[in-house]
């Protein structure tokens, strides 16, 4: 059975252009749920999205720089979640903050890849300016959450950069563990610790630290 013909290779209009952009991306997407990045390359990204290789190219210069913009765009929709969260629900105690940040942090698991893969190959990996343009834009989306938490922006930025470092670590460790898949990260084995729960425990005890902290008076010792 063949493989559907590719697309004609311009977009001519911005929607098209736009819609071809998406295309692709949602097709890494798809791939990056079987395949591993290191073994998935651009020639099955375009194969995936019906383009040629070619025009692919005319999109994103790099598997990386392609990437990078999943990375954004997942980014992107957590934030704003998380915003309309607090603005929903209007926290007051530690407790409440934690619960937010543990409810939008279920069922994350391609934000969690993607987030170790920042690090470690995209930022190293792109253009230094759009690795730029990219921690510009990210600072921007966090400081408008920021501004839906119910803390002082210097202590909800340390509840969000707590957050990410968590994140990342508990992701690399549970990637590590036998019996895990590589791709997905779930763990397969019913015997292994449930990281989910050691996540949330420190999680709480950092998040009511930090509130602790905030409230105390600046001149107490």
């Amino acid at each position: 059975m063949s493989s559907p013909a590719p697309r004609p290779a311009r977009a001519r209009s911005a929607e098209e252009k736009h819609q071809r952009r998406d295309d692709i991306l949602r097709a890494a997407e798809r791939l990056w749920t079987s395949t591993s990045y290191a073994e998935l390359s651009m020639n099955q990204v375009a194969r995936e999205a019906q383009l040629a290789k070619g025009t692919l190219y005319l999109y994103f210069d790099t598997k990386e720089e392609l990437f990078l913009a999943l990375l954004s765009e997942h980014l992107h929709r957590w934030i704003a979640a998380t915003a309309a969260l607090f603005t929903e629900r209007q926290p007051r105690t530690a407790q409440q903050v934690t619960d937010i940040l543990l409810y939008q942090a279920e069922d994350l698991i391609p934000l969690r890849r993607l987030l170790v893969l920042l690090g470690t190959v995209l930022e190293r990996n792109v253009r230094p300016e759009l690795a730029l343009e990219f921690r510009r834009d990210l600072d921007a989306q966090l400081r408008r959450l920021v501004g839906h938490m119910p803390y002082p922006p210097a202590t909800a930025l340390r509840v969000l950069r707590h957050l990410y470092a968590m994140t990342i670590g508990w992701q690399q460790f549970s990637e590590s563990l036998p019996g895990t898949d590589p791709v997905t990260a779930q763990i397969r084995t019913p015997e292994q610790t449930d990281l989910y729960s050691e996540f949330e425990l420190a999680l709480r005890a950092i998040i009511e630290q930090l509130a602790a902290q905030e409230a105390r008076p600046a001149n107490a010792s």
